[in-house]
């Protein structure tokens, strides 16, 4: 049973937008009209801090910011830490990052201080045939500049990151100091559409395939058919999948994935506030041969749960680090201000009806990686990679 849980559910408007207040001049007084129980209860709240607000805040505001502020907190007071809101800036990212194409250079940044006190842009990850890394970019490189600007002339992050992006076929230039070297060059890279890519594979030794899965989008369960396809076809006789950092992602990619590694059987079921339940189930077709499954503290939501699976069944051992233990599928609600809010909306199960909330995924042998080696890990060598290498191990044996 392959299904889709999509991803433009609406509801009818924002909190902040809901607000239905009237003030009184010169007095902290309000008058409201508003729902009744727990969601009256935080109208009225809101309702008297505007009243405040309007009343005596000499200060000046966005109301934009009030808007998002106030949705924030109000997913972080559900104490759920997997359900959030996204502004509607981020969501727009979000959205781009789960498309089957996206424009732009293809690097993701984390914004750093030097030693100096200056800033720069760090590169975290490299797309995949992205014009980043077609024009030579490697992980850990720092961006210094754009176009002849520091990154503090710019503004700061958000101000550089806007330079950075831009059209199709519009160029950009940038300073870069080497990750490798400690060289500065400058780059200039050609935005364009690419498509994302979050599989990826090679052979290794001994007729070991090694698939890596950095994500589930909506593409991933295609790229990871194509990729498994040529792996066989190639002559592999073992199967390593590396779900290390994979932050998870849509139900249907997993469900897919998973189809194709396993028998006849259940794969996942999920259970909704009201209590009904659906059982995503695989056919009899599925790959006969010995596998590993590389996971890391980091690996959440579908990431830990097909490593979960994959063990319950018996197919595979599980080599790394426990897992964190998310046990909620979620289900993402657009709001009237373009945002977007992101809720647990399903208790989800493993084939053998367990949970994975507050115990993960206890891998069959315990790996981890040095501190040193966590901080470069993009940029490993094989002989370097102690959990591939414990992979390795435990397939032979």
């Amino acid at each position: 049973m392959k299904r889709s849980i999509s991803l433009r559910k609406a509801v009818a408007a924002g909190i902040a937008a809901a607000f239905a207040c009237s003030l009184a001049t010169g007095a902290a007084v309000y008058y409201v009209t508003q729902p009744k129980g727990e969601l009256g209860e935080v109208y009225r709240a809101l309702c008297e801090a505007d009243s405040a607000v309007q009343g005596y805040f000499v200060g000046e505001y966005e109301t934009s910011d009030l808007i998002d502020y106030t949705l924030t907190g109000y997913a972080s007071g559900l104490g759920d830490r997997w359900s959030y809101y996204m502004s509607p800036e981020a969501y727009e990212s979000y959205l781009d990052s789960a498309a089957d194409t996206t424009v732009g250079i293809g690097v993701t940044v984390s914004y750093e201080e030097a030693e100096d006190g200056s800033h720069y842009l760090l590169v975290n990850s490299l797309a995949h045939a992205s014009p980043a890394e077609e024009a030579g970019f490697g992980y850990y490189d720092e961006i210094v500049s754009v176009d002849g600007k520091t990154i503090d002339e710019l503004g700061g992050y958000e101000e550089a990151v806007d330079n950075v992006r831009g059209e199709a076929g519009e160029s950009v230039t940038l300073g870069v100091r080497r990750y490798e070297t400690g060289e500065l060059e400058e780059i200039t890279v050609t935005r364009e559409e690419y498509d994302q890519i979050h599989v990826t594979s090679r052979m290794l030794e001994d007729h070991t395939a090694y698939i890596c899965i950095e994500r589930f989008t909506q593409q991933t369960d295609e790229q990871f058919e194509q990729a498994l396809e040529e792996m066989l076809d190639a002559g592999a006789e073992k199967l390593i999948f590396d779900l290390r950092n994979n932050p998870g992602g849509q139900l249907d990619a997993l469900v897919n994935c998973l189809d194709l590694l396993l028998p006849e059987g259940d794969i996942i079921s999920l259970e909704s506030k009201s209590g009904k339940t659906e059982t995503y189930t695989s056919d009899a077709d599925c790959v006969d041969l010995p596998m590993a499954v590389i996971v890391n503290e980091d690996s959440y939501s579908a990431a830990e749960f097909f490593a979960a699976a994959l063990q319950e069944y018996g197919l595979a051992e599980v080599i790394g680090e426990k897992t964190v233990g998310k046990g909620y599928s979620q289900q993402p609600f657009e709001l009237s201000n373009g945002g977007c809010l992101e809720l647990s909306t399903n208790c989800y199960y493993t084939p053998n009806g367990e949970s994975l909330i507050g115990k993960g995924v206890t891998p069959d042998v315990e790996s981890a990686l040095s501190e040193e080696k966590t901080e470069r890990f993009h940029v490993l060598t094989d002989g370097e990679d102690d959990q591939l290498q414990a992979a390795i191990s435990a397939l032979a044996s």
